[in-house]
C-alpha cells in the first residue's frame, strides 16, 4: 500500500483522491495522510507578504524524505521551482483548465468601485491594469470559504482559478472565464504535481505511469521562465504555455504590483526545447523592462538574467545554486560528479574498526566526512582523534556529523593544510586520511616527512554520471549556452571535459573555486575568467558578481 501525503483542504483532498483513484485503476492500494503546512496555518496575511517559498509543500516534502509518505500530491503552482535533493516530480497528469474565473459577475459588468476579492498579487496587478476603478480586497481561505464570503455579500465578485471550481463541481458558479491574453495565469495553474523520492522505488515507478507528456512540456517551459526570473512571490509573474503537436507557444508577463507597468512577451518553438524557451523568454522580458520592475521591488540583483551552470554532485549543488539564485541568477544544475562507494570498502571498514588508535583524522572534502559518518555505526570504538578540516564547507559537514574540528588552515588547499601542522609535533602520530579514490598526494607525502604514520583509505569514489553527456549536450548547444560555468574541484573540470568537451565552452565564462582547480583547467585547455579569492562557494559567487556588475555584462 502506498501512502499519499496531502493537505487537508477540500480541494487538496479531492486532488489526492483523484490520484488514488487513478492508482487504483492500476491495481495499487493507497491511503491518504493529511499533513498541515505552514500556508495552512497562516490564514490572515496575504501570501505575497509572507514571502516564503514552499508554504504549502515544505512539511509534505519533509514527510516524503523521512519515509512517512510515499508520494505527495500538490497543485503545481504551489511547488517551488527547486525540488529538494532526494525528491522528484515523478508525474504531471493531464492539465485542467488553466484560466482564471470571475465568480459573481463578469469583469465588464462590474460597476465602478465594485469590491473584488483575490488572494493573488498576480491577479490583482492585472485587474488594476484592466479596471483601475475597482476596489480590490484580500481574500484568503479554502475554496468553499471564499465562495461563502461572496455569498454573504462581502464582495461583488471574486477571482479564482477555474481548475479548482471545476474539480469540486462548482463550474456553474463561473460567471466568466478570462482568456490567458487578458488574465495571464500563474505558472503551472490547473496542473497537478505528484512528487516521490528520487530512488526509482515502487512508488516512483508506479506514479510515472500517470504522467502526461504534453502537460509536462508546457509546465516545464513555464517553470523554466519562473526560475530564470527568480520565482519571487512579491512580483506578479504570469506564464502560460500551449502545445499543438510538436509546437509549443509560451506567453508571459511581468507586472508591477500596482499594475501600472506590465511587460508582455511571447515565444514559440518545439516541445523538446521547452526549458530553453522559458529561459529565453525570461531574458527577453528582462530586457524589455522586466528587470526594472523586479529591481524596483527586490532591489538590485547583480546576476538577474545571468545563467550559471553548477557542476557539483547533485547532493552538493543546492548550496551553491541557492547562493547564485539569491543574487538573481538562473542556476542550472549539471552534475558532473556522482559519489559512489569504494570499489573495495574493506580497507575503510578496517580503519573504522581501529579508529581509536588514530591521533588525527584529516578530512579534505565534505564527501569524506559524509562517508565517514554514514559508515561509522553503533558499537564503533571511541573516537579520540583530533579533527582537521580543509575548509569551511568540510568543517560544516563535520560539525553536522557531530565532530568537533580542532584545526582548519587559513587557505583551503592541500599545501596550506600541511603548513597548518608546522607547529604540531607529528612524530609517531597516526593520521587517518579518508578521501576519494583519485586525489593529490601532497598531504600524505608531506606529513610523512614530518614523522607521521599516514593511512590513506578510499572512503568514496567519484564517477561521471550516466546522463552527464546528454545533459551537457542539451545545456551547451550553440546559441543557448549559459553565461557562466562554475568548477569547484579538479574532478568537476575533468568530468565536464569528459562529458562535453572543451569546445562546448566557447562563449561561456569560467569561474574556478581556487588555484588547484584553475591549474587543472589550464592543463585541459580551459582558462578561468575568475577565481574565488577565498576558495569557498561564497567567494565563487562574489567573483562572478564582481565580473558581471558592469552594464556591458548584463
Amino acid at each position: 500500500m502506498l501512502v499519499i501525503g496531502s493537505r487537508g483542504s477540500q480541494l487538496a483532498l479531492w486532488q489526492a483522491k483523484w490520484v488514488a483513484a487513478r492508482l487504483a485503476e492500476l491495481g495499487v492500494k493507497t491511503r491518504i495522510e493529511i499533513i498541515k503546512t505552514t500556508g495552512d496555518k497562516i490564514t490572515d496575511v496575504p501570501l505575497a507578504q509572507v514571502g516564503a517559498k514552499g508554504l504549502f509543500t515544505k512539511e509534505i516534502e519533509e514527510a516524503l524524505l523521512d519515509g512517512r509518505v510515499d508520494l505527495a500530491v500538490h497543485s503545481l503552482k504551489d511547488l517551488p521551482t527547486e525540488v529538494p535533493v532526494g525528491l522528484t516530480v515523478a508525474a504531471i497528469p493531464a492539465r485542467e483548465d488553466a484560466r482564471d474565473a470571475m465568480v459573481g459577475c463578469t469583469l465588464a459588468a462590474l460597476p465602478q468601485g465594485a469590491r473584488v476579492g483575490t488572494s493573488s498579487l498576480r491577479r490583482s496587478a492585472q485587474l488594476h491594469a484592466l479596471r483601475p476603478d475597482l476596489t480590490l480586497e484580500p481574500l484568503r481561505g479554502n475554496l468553499d470559504t471564499r465562495i461563502r464570503k461572496l455569498t454573504e455579500g462581502r464582495y461583488d465578485a471574486i477571482l479564482l482559478a477555474a481548475a479548482g471550481l471545476k474539480r469540486l463541481g462548482w463550474g456553474d458558479r463561473v460567471s466568466e472565464l478570462l482568456p490567458a491574453g487578458v488574465m495571464c495565469p500563474a505558472v503551472g495553474q490547473g496542473a497537478l504535481a505528484i512528487e516521490t523520492r528520487d530512488d526509482d522505488g515502487d512508488a516512483h515507478r508506479t506514479v510515472r505511469r500517470l504522467n502526461d507528456p504534453v502537460t509536462r512540456a508546457a509546465v516545464t517551459a513555464e517553470r523554466a521562465l519562473l526560475g530564470a526570473l527568480g520565482g519571487g512571490c512579491q512580483v506578479p509573474i504570469g506564464c502560460h504555455a500551449t502545445v499543438d503537436a510538436d509546437a509549443l507557444k509560451l506567453t508571459a508577463i511581468v507586472a508591477s504590483p500596482d499594475g501600472r507597468s506590465i511587460v508582455r512577451g511571447e515565444k514559440s518553438g518545439t516541445i523538446s526545447d521547452a526549458s530553453l524557451l522559458g529561459s529565453a523568454l525570461a531574458r527577453e522580458l528582462l530586457a524589455a523592462g522586466g528587470r526594472a520592475i523586479l529591481e524596483a521591488v527586490y532591489g538590485p540583483s547583480p546576476l538577474l538574467g545571468v545563467r550559471v551552470a553548477v557542476t557539483r554532485a547533485r547532493e552538493q549543488a543546492g548550496d551553491l545554486a541557492a547562493k547564485l539564485r539569491a543574487r538573481g541568477a538562473e542556476a542550472v544544475e549539471l552534475a558532473t560528479i556522482e559519489i559512489q562507494t569504494p570499489a573495495d570498502p574493506a580497507p575503510f571498514e578496517r580503519a573504522l574498526m581501529t579508529i581509536g588508535t588514530f591521533d588525527w583524522i584529516i578530512f579534505t572534502s565534505a564527501n569524506g566526512v559524509r562517508a565517514f559518518a554514514s559508515r561509522r555505526g553503533q558499537g564503533a570504538p571511541e573516537l579520540r582523534a583530533a579533527i582537521c578540516a580543509i575548509g569551511p564547507a568540510t568543517r560544516q559537514a563535520a560539525e553536522e556529523a557531530g565532530l568537533s574540528v580542532s584545526l582548519m588552515p587559513e587557505k583551503y588547499v592541500a599545501e596550506s593544510l600541511v603548513a597548518a601542522f608546522a607547529d604540531i609535533d607529528l612524530r609517531g602520530k597516526r593520521i587517518l586520511l579518508p578521501r576519494a579514490a583519485v586525489a593529490r598526494d601532497v598531504v600524505p607525502d608531506e606529513l610523512r616527512l614530518l614523522g607521521a604514520h599516514v593511512e590513506v583509505v578510499e572512503a568514496y569514489r567519484t564517477a561521471v554520471p550516466a546522463d552527464a553527456a546528454s545533459r551537457a549536450a542539451e545545456l551547451f548547444r550553440e546559441g543557448v549556452r549559459p553565461d557562466w560555468i562554475t568548477f569547484t574541484s579538479s574532478s568537476t573540470v575533468k568530468n565536464f571535459v569528459s562529458a562535453a568537451g572543451v569546445a562546448s565552452l566557447n562563449g561561456v565564462r569560467v569561474a574556478s573555486i581556487g588555484p588547484v582547480t584553475s591549474a587543472t583547467a589550464r592543463k585541459l585547455g580551459i582558462a578561468a575568467d575568475v577565481e574565488a579569492s577565498t576558495y569557498t562557494t561564497d567567494g565563487l559567487v562574489e567573483a562572478i558578481v564582481n565580473a558581471s556588475s558592469s552594464p556591458a555584462d548584463r
